[in-house]
């Protein structure tokens, strides 16, 4: 079983250009057109976007994991301030997950730009390998669970690889037992074990893996608490040109992200 979530924006700028007739010597000029993940909701099918002059219409097409068009949408803006966070909605086929968004944005001045976003992550829904204490070991009783999560992955890769390029993301974690320093270093250790077990089998997409230690503890607890449900690991794939497809707690413990040989 695999969640999609959205994490991270990939940006494709395709093209800028008249959208009316113009002398040939007029270059287009660029709209400026951004955007962030914080303003994109994907259940509630409603993308918003800045751009840096006066806009007057958009068009979005939403393309799913089999690379065809599930859904459109459209709208049309007048005096809106350009320091506006700009709505465009579309309607989606059910049971479908969005990979792409192609969004042309025309200003009122007749400029035009097309750009293509990508909100797509999966996190692979797993059963964690039990580690024994302060070991990175990966004991052969524990092989099943990771080939289980191997045989996940390949479906997702199989799936979206011929409409770009994939990185799987391993992320280790504990619980509080023990230093913070201590903690870093053992979920780095067991992320590169997980990872090099991966690899081993036969994943061929590059792997990166970072360790966390307690710092994103997935159940609150006081220090020196034996908690299983914190001795963890997140595996993510995410596109290959994007940032990691981590927010929040991640992104404030700097965890430094390895590429596996």
């Amino acid at each position: 079983m695999t969640t999609v979530r959205i994490i991270s924006l990939v940006v494709v700028a395709l093209a800028s250009r008249q959208a009316t007739a113009e002398p040939a010597h007029r270059p287009a000029a660029r709209l400026g057109v951004t955007w962030d993940a914080s303003h994109l909701d994907l259940e509630g099918h409603v993308l918003r976007f800045k751009v840096a002059r006066p806009a007057r219409s958009a068009d979005l097409v939403a393309i799913g994991e089999d690379g065809d068009e599930i859904g459109t949408g459209s709208a049309t803006y007048r005096d809106e301030p350009v320091t506006s966070w700009l709505p465009i909605t579309w309607t989606q086929k059910p049971d479908t997950r969005v990979m792409i968004l192609k969004l042309h944005v025309v200003a009122a001045d007749g400029h035009a730009s097309n750009v293509e976003l990508i909100p797509w992550s999966v996190t692979i829904d797993h059963e964690d390998v039990n580690f024994r204490t302060d070991s990175a070991v990966i004991d052969s009783d524990q092989e099943a669970k990771l080939d289980a999560s191997l045989a996940e992955i390949d479906k997702v890769v199989r799936r979206s690889q011929k409409f770009m390029k994939m990185t799987l993301y391993v992320a280790g974690h504990t619980d509080t037992v023990g230093s913070a320093a201590r903690n870093r270093k053992l979920s780095l250790a067991r992320a590169h074990a997980i990872a090099s077990y991966l690899r081993r089998k036969g994943l061929a997409i590059p792997i990166r893996f970072a360790g966390f230690g307690e710092d994103v503890l997935k159940v609150k607890t006081p220090q020196e608490t034996d908690a299983r449900a914190n001795r963890r690991a997140d595996y993510v794939i995410g596109p290959s040109s994007a940032p990691p497809p981590f927010k929040g707690a991640y992104l404030k413990a700097r965890a430094r992200w390895q590429l596996l040989p």
